[in-house]
């Protein structure tokens, strides 16, 4: 008899059992999974892309490119870039600087402030040009009415006494004719005839006494009116005018090595003097400091430089501009004051410029030499772009061809050294 046979039943590990589970979970959280993926890609894709740009993109050469580094042009300091580029302007090649890093600022300049358009627009900044206009200064004569008889009788003649600033004296000569207005009389118009001018008194020296005979055919006036009379006399007529222009042109040939611009300038302003026209500059744009007086030029970009000026007499809303501007220039008009309190109360606006903080102080103290000092002075200008020595702050020293040249600034380097010859004929033989 044979015992019967049962058949085997399969038996579960424990390691199946769970690699079940896990199928189990995986199918359950593959959605959850693949959004968190999804999140990390996009949370880490800026790093990705950097390193992508830095394997895949070409490096511009003499570059180094970072967040505290910036290019700008010395020749043109409101044109700044985050690469090496030419100047957009004068198309120089941008220089490389750090960022907040202090520059010198230009001759002539005392302060400069950059801002952006809405701040401009905001301040109200308004601008005008200087240019050559036909002044007429005016001098007021004015006193009250008496008899020109001794005894006080009325006439046909009356007197009228009234007193000038000594520098109008020589505006005014003997039989001069004044038209006179008196309000207290009918027709309130008379005419008069300068009969008198006295010498400088003991008590008042800045005055002197002016003496007029008034006509009153219908008489009109009595003792004691007031009357006033307005003598115009274009200021390009005047000496003491000339005297100025010329002190103004004596200055600038000293400060001008060559001569050719301070000549230049002379003979421009003679021609327009001869034709009766002055340079000059709006009164609402000068800003007196007390020992200097001070506009604010537009250099664009919103940059504006704070620039001292010589001025002569003013003849109603304009100054005659003796020195400190060029014909042309934009000065601010409107906002100039607003200008000049940016540069006071907020430095950050300016302090990327050496002097900004402390104005009219003199320019940080040079390392060179003085056999260097010599060279620069008998070189004058920079061989590349032709602009006087120090007109961009301290100029650069480079040897080429075993001289020493200076340019004007650390751009003029390059071209330098790449075409010595076309550069170094434009200097006087050593």
């Amino acid at each position: 008899m044979t015992a019967e046979t049962t058949p085997s039943v399969p038996s579960h590990t424990w390691r199946q059992s769970a690699a079940a589970a896990g199928r189990v979970v995986i199918a359950r959280l593959r959605f959850i999974l693949l959004l968190g993926a999804i999140v990390l890609l996009v949370a880490i894709w800026p790093t990705l892309r950097n390193y992508y740009d830095r394997l895949t993109l070409p490096t511009p050469a003499n570059a180094a490119i970072s967040s505290d580094t910036e290019y700008w042009c010395p020749m043109c300091p409101g044109v700044v870039s985050e690469w090496p580029t030419k100047c957009p302007v004068c198309h120089m090649s941008l220089i490389r600087r750090l960022k907040g890093e202090m520059t010198p600022l230009p001759d002539g300049v005392v302060a400069r402030v950059q801002l952006s358009p809405y701040r401009v627009q905001l301040a109200g900044v308004r601008t005008s040009q200087v240019d050559y206009l036909p002044l007429t200064d005016e001098i007021v004569l004015a006193g009250l009415i008496e008899p020109d008889s001794p005894n006080g009788t009325t006439g046909a003649r009356w007197i009228l006494k009234a007193d000038i600033v000594d520098r109008h004296a020589g505006w005014l000569q003997i039989g001069q004719v004044v038209e006179l207005r008196c309000d207290g009389a009918t027709s309130g118009r008379f005419t008069a005839q300068i009969v008198e001018i006295g010498q400088r008194g003991k008590t008042n020296a800045r005055f002197l006494p002016v003496q007029m005979e008034v006509d009153d055919p219908r008489r009109e006036l009595r003792n004691g009116m007031y009357a006033a009379g307005v003598v115009r006399l274009p200021l390009a007529q005047q000496p003491a005018q000339r005297r100025l222009m010329q002190e103004a042109w004596r200055d600038r040939s000293v400060m001008d090595f060559e001569g050719v611009a301070s000549l230049l300038r002379s003979a421009i302003d003679q021609a327009a003097l001869a034709q009766g026209f002055i340079l000059t500059l709006p009164e609402s744009a000068v800003i007196d400091t007390g020992k200097h007086q001070v506009v604010f030029v537009d250099r664009g970009n919103g940059m504006f430089d704070a620039v001292p000026v010589r001025l002569g007499p003013r003849c109603g809303a304009n100054y005659s501009l003796l020195a400190g501007l060029e014909p042309g220039d934009h000065v601010v008009t409107a906002g100039a004051l607003l200008l000049d309190a940016e540069t006071r109360l907020n430095p950050s606006a300016a302090a990327a410029y050496f002097g900004a903080g402390n104005r009219f102080s003199s320019a940080p103290a040079s390392s060179l030499s003085a056999e260097e000092l010599q060279l620069i002075e008998r070189q004058k200008i920079c061989p590349v772009t032709e602009e006087p020595l120090g007109s961009m702050g301290a100029p650069a020293r480079v040897v080429v061809d075993g001289r020493v040249v200076f340019v004007c600034c650390e751009g003029c380097t390059q071209a330098l050294k790449k075409e010595p010859k076309k550069y170094l004929q434009k200097l006087p033989k050593p």
